[in-house]
C-alpha cells in the first residue's frame, strides 16, 4: 500500500480489511512500511488518539488503550509524537478509531509492532525493558 498516494478513506479501508482477522499477523504489513514516514506518522496519531481521556474503551480494546497511556510517558515517544505533523495520517487515524473495537485492537497491535521495529536499538531495549519483547501481542475479546 503506497500511503502517500492514497486516499485517506482508502488507506483506512486497506488496513482495516487487513486487520479484521482473528489469525491476524502485524508482521508482513510492517515490515512492507517500516521505511514509511507516514507509516510512523499514523503510529504516533494513533497513539495519541488511544491514549487521549476521550477515547471510548471496552474490554474488547481496553488493553491497548492503556499500553497507549503508558507508551506516550516514553520519552522518545513523547517527542516523536509532538513533532508529529501529518494531517492524512491524523484523518486515518480517526477513521480506524470508528471501527469496531476489536479492529482497533487489531490495528493497535499493527501500530505498536511497526513502532517497535521502526525505533533505534537503544528505544528497542527501552520498550523491551519496559513491556516485554512482544508488547505488541494483544488479546482478543
Amino acid at each position: 500500500m503506497d500511503l502517500q498516494n492514497t486516499d485517506v478513506k482508502e488507506i483506512a479501508k486497506y488496513f482495516s480489511d487487513k486487520v479484521n482477522n482473528f489469525l491476524f499477523q502485524p508482521q508482513p504489513i510492517a515490515i512492507e512500511q517500516k521505511n514509511s514516514s507516514d507509516m510512523k506518522d499514523l503510529d504516533h496519531y494513533w497513539i495519541k488518539l488511544i491514549s487521549g481521556n476521550t477515547y471510548k474503551t471496552d474490554a474488547r480494546n481496553e488493553h491497548s488503550a492503556n499500553l497507549a497511556k503508558s507508551l506516550v510517558t516514553v520519552p522518545f515517544i513523547q517527542k516523536r509524537i509532538a513533532k508529529t505533523d501529518n494531517s492524512r495520517m491524523e484523518e486515518v487515524a480517526k477513521i480506524m478509531s470508528c471501527e469496531h473495537k476489536t479492529l482497533q485492537q487489531t490495528f493497535s497491535s499493527l501500530v505498536f509492532y511497526h513502532l517497535q521495529i521502526t525505533c533505534s536499538e537503544q528505544e528497542q531495549q527501552v520498550l523491551s525493558n519496559k513491556y516485554g519483547a512482544d508488547f505488541y501481542r494483544l488479546p482478543l475479546i
